[in-house]
């Protein structure tokens, strides 16, 4: 299997370090700044370039893994389908529901095999959770507290027309996995604080079952504290929760020295990846398409309508 990667930022970075350990071949990198160093730091016999276009022409991959700023997914996404080639996009989809379904129809097109990165849905713990019997579903409880993003080229997670906010960008996974869990929502409510490089929000749910939902979101916590994640499911017949934050990894104690490593071999974006592969090996559809990627972007929309309006939004109401 061969893969080029458009983008070398956070993302690119963290699909790059578990592709180093699949049995496939990185054959292009592609970044505006240009990646070299990024292909060196993996150690990659890939080619270098400064465009997609040209990169997917000359390199011929089996897919192209797009891990580049949510404005610019519309255009690649364009450019991979012109080359003919299957696409991985990084959620969120877009930064619009019109760019989300231009999207759509692109790949519909295109006959492309396409997957949005929806990484919570592949996290071990994550998965379990949703697996585990706890009777009626009551209450649902989600956080994902991380200091600001400035990691972004040309800091364009505080660009809003950009990275779409703290809704859209973060706590869209949140909002994604619990519909995956729970089903279809009626009615979000959200409130949200920011100012230029800080961003904290909370989103109400309820859901059709009549169950109740909460995400809280941050992107306001000092940089010491490492990112956080946290979640609770609570029913008539059972309760589960655990935190990032008191995870432990197992340790194993030698005559000198410890050696710290995590009790998974695989965590959750090796696991999206693989099966985006084995899809591409046999054919089969990914867990994650277009139409999950909208639907869980609707719902961002939603809550970034709520908190500017301060009033309940129906996701159905958010047709754009």
């Amino acid at each position: 299997m061969r893969v080029c990667i458009a983008g070398a930022g956070f993302m690119a970075r963290t699909h790059a370090a578990e592709y180093s350990q699949m049995d496939l071949e990185v054959v292009g990198v592609a970044s505006p700044s240009g990646p070299d160093e990024f292909v060196a730091e993996f150690g990659f016999e890939a080619e270098t370039y400064t465009d997609v276009a040209t990169m997917l022409e000359e390199t011929d991959p089996d897919y192209v893994d797009i891990c580049t700023p949510t404005h610019t997914h519309v255009e690649l996404v364009r450019t991979a389908a012109a080359a003919g080639v299957d696409v991985f996009l990084e959620k969120p989809i877009a930064s619009s529901l019109s760019e989300a379904h231009e999207i759509d129809e692109i790949v519909a097109d295109a006959g492309l095999t396409f997957m949005v990165g929806h990484v919570a849905r592949f996290f071990p713990n994550y998965r379990n959770a949703r697996d585990l019997e706890i009777g009626n579903e009551g209450v649902a409880r989600a956080r994902r507290l991380s200091p600001f993003p400035d990691w972004g080229s040309d800091n364009w997670f505080a660009d809003r027309d950009k990275s779409g906010g703290i809704f859209v960008d973060l706590a869209i996974h949140d909002l994604d996995y619990l519909r995956w869990c729970w089903g279809d929502i009626e009615r979000v409510f959200a409130r949200r604080h920011r100012d230029d490089e800080s961003e904290h929000g909370f989103v109400t749910l309820r859901f059709e079952s009549g169950a109740v939902g909460y995400v809280e979101s941050s992107w306001a916590q000092p940089d010491s504290r490492p990112f956080t994640v946290e979640l609770e499911f609570a029913g008539d017949d059972g309760l589960v929760e655990f935190s990032s934050a008191e995870e432990s990894a197992y340790a194993e104690w030698t005559d000198g020295d410890a050696t710290v490593e995590s009790p998974l071999a695989k965590n959750g974006y090796r696991r999206e990846l693989e099966h985006f592969v084995s899809c591409l090996d046999d054919g089969s559809e990914p867990e994650v398409g277009a139409s999950e990627g909208i639907e869980a972007l609707r719902l961002a929309l939603a809550a970034e309508r709520s908190a500017d309006r301060g009033v309940p939004v129906a996701p159905e109401e958010v047709a754009k």
